[in-house]
Formats: C-alpha cells, sequence, structure tokens
C-alpha cells in the first residue's frame, strides 16, 4: 500500500517540482530539508523510534533552479500522454489500449507535415488508416482537441499519480 503512494514535492515557492516515493521524502525530512505542508492521514511508516504518518505534499526550505521551460524533445510517447491515451478523432482508447493506438500527422509528412508537437496526434489505427494521406479538409473527420506543445505537467512526469491527494489539486493546477 505504501509503495505505490507518491509525495508531491513543492519548490519553496509552493511550485511543483516532481513526486518523489516514500523513501526520497523521509531522506529530505530526516535531513529537514523540507517542511510537510499535508499527509496522507490512512498511512503510517513504524519504525524502532516510533510512528509517522506520511506526508502527502512536501516543500523544500530552500530554493532550488529548474528549467522545466527548457525546449521539450519531441516524442512519440508524450504525444499519447498529452492526449490521455484517447484517439483524437473519434474519442476511444484509455490506457487499457495505449499499444493500439497510433500516431497521425494532421499535415501528412508527403505535404510537408513535421514532427512538432503542433501537428501530431493520437488517432486509434481505424481512424488513421481512414485519415490516410489527406489533409483534415479533405475528409469529414474533426479533431476532438487542436493539437499544441504540451504542459510541464506531462512533459516532467508530474502527472498526478492513480492514487492522489486532494490537495494536490492546487498545486498541480498552476502548471
Amino acid at each position: 500500500m505504501m509503495d505505490d503512494r507518491k509525495i508531491l514535492l513543492l519548490n519553496s515557492d509552493y511550485r511543483a517540482l516532481r513526486f518523489v516515493n516514500w523513501q526520497r521524502a523521509l531522506k529530505l525530512m530526516h535531513r529537514d530539508k523540507v517542511d510537510i505542508i499535508s499527509e496522507w492521514n490512512d498511512t503510517h511508516i513504524r519504525s524502532v523510534s516510533g510512528t509517522i504518518t506520511l506526508p502527502s505534499t512536501i516543500r523544500l526550505k530552500r530554493y532550488v533552479k529548474y528549467y522545466h521551460r527548457a525546449r521539450v524533445k519531441f516524442s512519440k510517447s508524450i504525444v499519447k500522454k498529452r492526449d490521455r491515451y484517447i484517439c483524437q478523432y473519434c474519442g476511444k482508447g484509455g490506457r487499457e489500449e495505449r499499444k493500439k493506438l497510433t500516431i497521425d500527422h494532421v499535415v501528412p509528412v508527403s505535404r510537408g507535415g513535421q514532427n512538432t508537437f503542433e501537428n501530431c496526434v493520437t488517432a486509434c489505427f481505424s481512424c488513421n488508416n481512414k485519415k490516410n494521406n489527406k489533409l483534415l479538409s479533405e475528409t469529414n473527420m474533426k479533431l476532438l482537441r487542436p493539437p499544441k506543445k504540451p504542459s510541464i505537467v506531462v512533459c516532467y512526469g508530474i502527472d498526478a499519480p492513480s492514487n492522489h491527494h486532494p490537495q494536490w489539486k492546487a498545486f498541480l493546477s498552476t502548471l
């Protein structure tokens, strides 16, 4: 139970940096480098010296420079994550069908399209074949959402784990 619990690590200015495992969080707490913002009320860690409640959100006491706004390299896995593993034409998919999804170029490569976040979307196999080598204006297909460069949440793995704490929404929505 405790192994799948993640702890949100915030910078001293309350910006989300990343999720850490409970061992890393305990090391930071033991070295007095973090303040505890919130806790998992139902998860406790027992040791020889006592019992503590597992934190859910911790904040660094000293500011750490980070460069999340740096150039993000294009990758198919980030495109799939950005689109939440859902076909952007028909809406089918989800995490359980992630291996069946493909990447479709909105403007086909043969017509000058490039491998960029603004030109690639997640598509199921049938929609990708249906669109084939055509532009959207030449088909009766429409995108659910226009493709854009993914946010920091997607690029750097700050995407909240499946088991998330209610207080994280306030910190992750500012990204």
